[in-house]
This record gives C-alpha cells, structure tokens and sequence, in this order.
C-alpha cells in the first residue's frame, strides 16, 4: 500500500464543526466529477497496475464500485480513498464521529432515502444543504440529492462505515414511528383471535420489513456480535452485544412485536404459525459489501417470544493467526501442528470465547495445501467456499459420532468436529485420527492441561490420547483498552493480591471518548495458551497424571500461560487488569 503524500492533501480540508464546513464551502468548494481511479493516480496512491487488478475484482460483484474494489485488493485504506476525492474536488472530509448534525438538516432527507443511499443530511442553511457521501462521483445520487431537498446542494465526503454510524445514530427513532404510524395498531395487539394470515400480512408490509433490515444493520454498525429482541411487561428493549457486553439501544411497543418477530421468523425460514416452542433459523445478508451470516434463536417467554440473533461475519473467519492476537512464534507453532497428516488438534474454552472463530482460521490455513476438507457442525455457523460442511440433526438421530461414520467414507484429509460431547463422538475422532485423518474440533474445558485429564475422564485411554493428541489451545476473548482515553486504572488491593502484583504496579484502561462510543473498549482479542504435545508430553499421559504434571511439562516445552499472558499485555497498556482478573485461570 502506497503512503499517503501528505502535501496533496491540506489539512484545512478537515472539518469537524458546522461552522468549519461553511467557512470551507466559501474558500474551496469546486466540484468537477472525474473518474476516481485517474484521482487516486494522480495522487501518487495507486499505481496503473493496481487500479487494473481493482477493475477485474469488481467485475466479478455485482454492484462494487471500484473503491471498494481498492479497499478489498489491500491497494488502499478507505480514508485514503475520501482524501483523494477531497483533494481533486476541494471538498471537505468530515469526521462525522465528532460532528453534530443539524436537526433542521435531516428533514430533507427521509430514514428511508438516507439508509438506502448511505448519505447523511448535515447543515442547511436558507438555500442551501450539505450532504456526507462516500463517493461524490456519483451523479445519479447527486442528481436524486439536489430533485429531493430542492435545495442548492454542496457535497461533503465522509468515510461510509461513519456515514452508517451516523445514520443509525440519529435516524433510529424515525424507523419504529413510521412502523407504527403506517399499520393499523389494533390489528397488531396481541390476541387469541388473531390469525397467522393477518400476522404475515403484517410482517410483510413495507415499514416492518425496513425496521428489521434497519435492526440488523445498525447491530453491524456497531460492530455487533448478538442482537436481543426482549420483551417485557409493558414495552420491548433491544439489546445489542457489543465487545462481549450487552448494550441497551432503544425500544419499541409491544404492539409491533408479534409482526417484527414473525418478519424475522421469516427470513429464518421457521414457522412463523408455532409460538408455543422454541424454533431455530439462519439467513445471509449482504451490508457495506460483506456477507453476514445470522444465526436466528426465537424461545417463547413470559411477555411474548423473545428472539435473539448471532451475527457472523464471514469474513472475519478468513483471517490469519496473527490478526487474531497471537505472536509471531505461537502462530509458527499452530501453522506446525496444523502442517501434520494426522492427529488432533483441540481449542478449548467456555462458551463466547472465539473458538470456532479459531477453528475456522485455521480451515483457511490448513485448505490452502489442497486438502478434502469436511466439517461436522451444530450449527454451522461459517459458509465457506472450497469445503463440504455437514449440518447434525439431533431430532432425526444424526448426531455427531453418525456423522463422522459416513465422512469417513467420504474420502476427507481434514476433518473438523464442532464439539466432542461426549465418549462416543471422542472414540470417533481418537479412530478418525489413528486412521491417517488430521481432526480439529472443540472441548469445554477450563485450560489447556486439564483437556488431557478431561479425555482420562470420558474414559479413552491414556496410549490412545497420548498416540494421537497433536496440540491444545484454551482462550479467553478479552477487551483492549481504546488507545485514544487512557486513563490510570484504580485496582482494588485483592486483584493485587489474587495476581500477586506489586503495590507499585500501575495500569491503564479505556475511560470513554468519541472514538469508542464512551465504552473504553477498541476491540477484543485472544488470550491463550498453547499446549504442544512433545515426546516429553506423551510420557507423561497415563493413568493417574495430575493436571499439575501436565502443566509443569507444558511450560518447560515453551508454553506461556493464559494469564501470565494476559498480564503482560496489561503491562503494555493494551488491556485493563480488571479483564485480566476476569478470564484468568488458577
């Protein structure tokens, strides 16, 4: 990726007020569309080789501008590609994070025109109004912005996750009054005698529909893990899961809750008619030029069905080790064990703590080599391209260990099990293995050094475990401090004690600004420890081992333990010691 050539671009051109915007428009505003790939050239950002390579991604999706084909292809960031266009156009590049947006301004612009188009409304003025796009090459837009408002329209350019931020930040309570001013109300109260065609009628009519896409994409703005969809006494909140904690966002009436859940029973593919048992759905959606897939639980509850949505980016599972968090040397050590033709390899932790975004990181390391590569899952959560994955059905008796009987058949190099719940499934992967087949599958234990003892105790032995057991990985997802508010960290005198740190020992969190959304939080990443099975190791595991024996020896064979990593990164101030204290392991 080409540096950014600082003397291209003015800094002047950056606004954050709306003062700093009309003082801008007066000195530099000159809109003169070209084609944003001869922009970036002259520039000095791309070279005419990659803005080649841009042009053959993006004729291979529908609807990518070539932006975004830039932004895919590693060529450049997206604000490199905004300081382009501001510089060719003197516009103004605006950090709409900081910025307050005019009230008077967003009544030009509908919810609904603005969340299609992914354009923000920002400052109006008598004749005139200023709109945030991500690409002013746009004239069809342009052409719709300045026919919609009937006002002399000037352009600004602001990054297009911002534009969505901002969007779902100030147009949400437009979605649910247009959803309760355009149905009947007394048609959605809750009755015995109301039927399933009224229901689905509801849920088809336009504004439920947009108020569920319009849900799903705020949650993805947000950068959301789970959607909550809970109803109460009197009204229903929602929930998004945000950096691993819940966070109220707004709520609606009750009245809308029986369309809104039936619309997304909908796009699960369940029976929108069964509202006395538990159903389970998933969908794929398309936002910001990701796929999305959702897995969709809807349980009955006291108050009315509650619902609650994972959100799994496909992307994100493609990653590589080491944008997961782990070092230079732990992802050589996983890359090894992954390299081998046969054995298994486990990730362990509790629920929510990243392992399938794990195991499927290292299907994309481990299907680069050219391998049949099969998944046995419930549910799948990734659909990935290039393998075969198979989906268990409990109810029809297709459980795990069945499965694994007939892949086995299938001709599989890899084979990867979502969970080993039990002897059965265990004994399968242990033969899978002994067979010439590498398994990589999941286990709910505390630590790595206690997996071993937990396979003791289902009950395979010992020379089988130590015969085919490649490699543990327990984790734990931890949230990093924002970079942008550190602040000092007051630590009650017993998490000193319980981490035997020093009274001296000073440490930093995320005090809340603008950047993080006032959470403190910037991401969240892995904590781990790695457990490679060595000669030693396999001495070890017998009958009777303690789990200190184990430990003992997977340190001397270069392990670091979870927490002790988990403290050395609070050292380097990128996580608070109260989230080391929460996922440590004694």
């Amino acid at each position: 990726m080409t540096a950014w050539n600082a003397s291209y671009y003015p800094s002047s051109y950056t606004v954050e007020t709306g003062e700093e915007l009309r003082v801008h428009n007066r000195k530099y505003y000159q809109y003169d569309p070209k084609p944003l790939g001869e922009i970036l050239i002259e520039a000095g950002v791309i070279t005419k080789k990659q803005l080649k390579d841009a042009l053959i991604t993006q004729s291979h999706t529908e609807d990518m501008r070539i932006g975004e084909a830039l932004v895919r292809n590693g060529a450049v960031t997206p604000e490199q590609v905004c300081l382009a266009l501001c510089a060719r156009f003197g516009l103004p590049f605006v950090k709409l994070r900081q910025f307050e947006i005019e009230p008077d301004a967003m009544k030009l612009i509908p919810s609904r025109v603005a969340r299609r188009y992914k354009v923000m409304p920002l400052i109006e003025d008598e004749e005139r109004v200023v709109v945030a796009v991500s690409d002013p090459t746009d004239l069809e837009l342009i052409n719709t912005l300045r026919f919609l408002t009937h006002k002399v329209l000037e352009i600004a350019v602001a990054l297009p996750e911002d534009i969505a931020f901002a969007i779902s930040t100030y147009y949400q309570r437009d979605d649910y009054s247009e959803a309760m001013d355009s149905l009947i109300v007394e048609s959605l109260a809750t009755s015995a005698n109301e039927s399933d065609e009224d229901v689905e009628e509801q849920a088809n009519e336009q504004p439920i529909v947009q108020l569920v896409q319009n849900l799903m994409t705020d949650a993805l703005v947000r950068k959301a893990s789970d959607i909550h969809v809970r109803p109460e006494q009197n009204d229903v909140n929602v929930y998004f899961r945000v950096d691993g904690a819940l966070q109220w966002v707004r709520h609606f009436s009750k009245q809308l809750l029986p369309a809104v859940v039936s619309r997304i029973k909908i796009l699960g593919d369940m029976d929108i008619s069964e509202r006395r048992l538990p159903q389970d759905g998933r969908a794929r959606i398309n936002y910001l030029s990701k796929s999305v897939d959702l897995r969709i639980s809807v349980i009955p509850a006291l108050y009315g069905e509650s619902v609650v949505i994972r959100l799994l980016d496909t992307e994100f599972a493609k990653r590589d080790f080491d944008e997961l968090g782990f070092s230079k040397n732990d992802s050589d050590r996983l890359k090894s064990m992954l390299s081998a033709t046969s054995g298994i390899f486990l990730v362990t932790g509790p629920t929510g703590s990243g392992k399938t975004t794990t195991l499927y990181t290292a299907i994309s390391q481990v299907r680069q080599t050219g391998v049949n590569l099969i998944t046995v899952e419930d549910p799948v959560e990734y659909h990935l391209d290039g393998l075969t994955q198979v989906q268990v059905n409990h109810q029809t008796g297709y459980s795990f260990a069945r499965a694994l009987r007939h892949i086995l058949r299938h001709d599989p190099d890899v084979i990867m099990v979502g969970e080993i719940r039990d002897l059965e499934t265990a004994r399968m992967a242990i033969e899978s293995a002994l067979t010439g087949h590498l398994v990589l599958s999941t286990l709910h234990t505390n630590s790595a050094a206690s997996t071993v003892i937990r396979l003791l105790e289902m009950g395979i032995e010992p020379y089988l475990v130590s015969s085919t057991l490649v490699g543990v990985l327990a984790q734990r997802l931890v949230r990093c401090n924002c970079p942008h508010c550190l602040s000092e960290e007051n630590v009650e005198p017993y998490i000193r004690d319980q981490l035997r740190l020093n009274a001296d020992d000073h440490f930093v969190h995320g005090e809340g600004c603008e950047e993080c959304q006032h959470s403190g939080v910037a991401s969240r990443q892995a904590v781990y420890e790695l457990l490679q099975v060595t000669p030693e190791m396999r001495s070890l595991i017998k009958e009777g081992v303690l789990v200190d024996d184990i430990q003992r020896q997977a340190e001397a064979d270069g392990m670091v333990p979870l927490t002790a990593q988990a403290l050395e990164l609070a050292r380097s101030q990128h996580l608070p010691l109260s989230e080391v204290h929460r996922t440590r392991l004694e």
